[in-house]
């Protein structure tokens, strides 16, 4: 069986044997086709991908060339299928480490949805270990290609959020913290991301700390955005100032503004 990782490098393993495949246009060729996630693309959207919208003459003439040297290389011409006056890759979500990703990611959620938190969180870890940095990361990032590891990017900052949110219910918190701070840091917008990491902060007794990310938070997006926290995140700020008890027992899922402060 022959497989691909993207989540990283693009890498190709025929039988658990890598394949090497050095030429750039056809590991260009391969990662648009890859990042069409089984759907057709003609001639011409693949042209303009695999020349960033600028192909030359005899582009399409060119193409041909460089599919019949990708599948000559993969050695399995019906993976890359000819579908009316274009081509797809046939494969099934085994067959790539992006697609697994997805698919261990739903299982995730629907066990988390059903209570069981601790095969949530095994799902999640199992997810985030096909990861080997960013998606096609010797590839040019750009056209479909570059949508295509956004879109996983976003997906894989969900998970991340989604599987820390459940080790938070789980009394984790102090354990948490430093990969919070980190992803806060690099998502300085993300408030969803600030409010779990004030109630990591609190539930680890650094009540101070936790007051810190608001008050730099609130300054950050008043000077760069223009605008105030959210109404989570005020009520958040609120109940630590006064040491709430409800911090100790609510669950992440109430953060989203259904949970209120107690009466002082």
């Amino acid at each position: 069986m022959i497989e691909f990782g993207i989540l990283g490098p693009l890498v190709i393993y025929r039988d658990g044997v890598p394949i090497e495949l050095r030429a750039p246009m056809l590991r260009r060729l391969l990662a648009v086709l890859l990042s069409q996630g089984g759907d057709r693309l003609s001639l011409d959207e693949l042209a303009e991908a695999l020349w960033e919208g600028n192909p030359p003459g005899g582009a399409r003439s060119t193409l041909q060339v460089y599919v019949h040297r990708l599948r000559k290389a993969l050695g399995d011409s019906g993976r890359l299928a000819r579908d009316g006056l274009g081509y797809r890759m046939e494969l099934c979500s085994a067959q790539v480490d992006a697609r697994y990703f997805e698919t261990t990611v739903t299982l995730a959620r629907r066990a988390r949805s059903q209570g069981e938190l601790g095969q949530a969180a095994e799902l999640y870890g199992r997810a985030a270990g096909l990861w080997r940095g960013r998606p096609y990361s010797d590839i040019p990032n750009s056209g479909v290609v570059g949508n295509e590891i956004r879109r996983l990017e976003e997906l894989r900052l969900l998970a991340s959020q989604e599987r820390i949110e459940i080790d938070l219910d789980r009394g984790h918190h102090a354990r948490l913290v430093p990969e919070l701070a980190e992803l806060a840091s690099a998502h300085p917008y993300r408030e969803r991301l600030l409010a779990l990491l004030m109630l990591a902060l609190y539930r680890s007794g650094r009540q101070a700390e936790a007051l810190e990310v608001y008050r730099a938070a609130r300054i950050r997006l008043a000077r760069e955005l223009g605008i105030d926290p959210t109404s989570v995140l005020r009520r958040l700020h609120e109940a630590i100032l006064r040491a709430d008890n409800q911090l100790l027992l609510i669950t992440s899922d109430t953060l989203d503004g259904r949970w209120e402060p107690s009466a002082a």
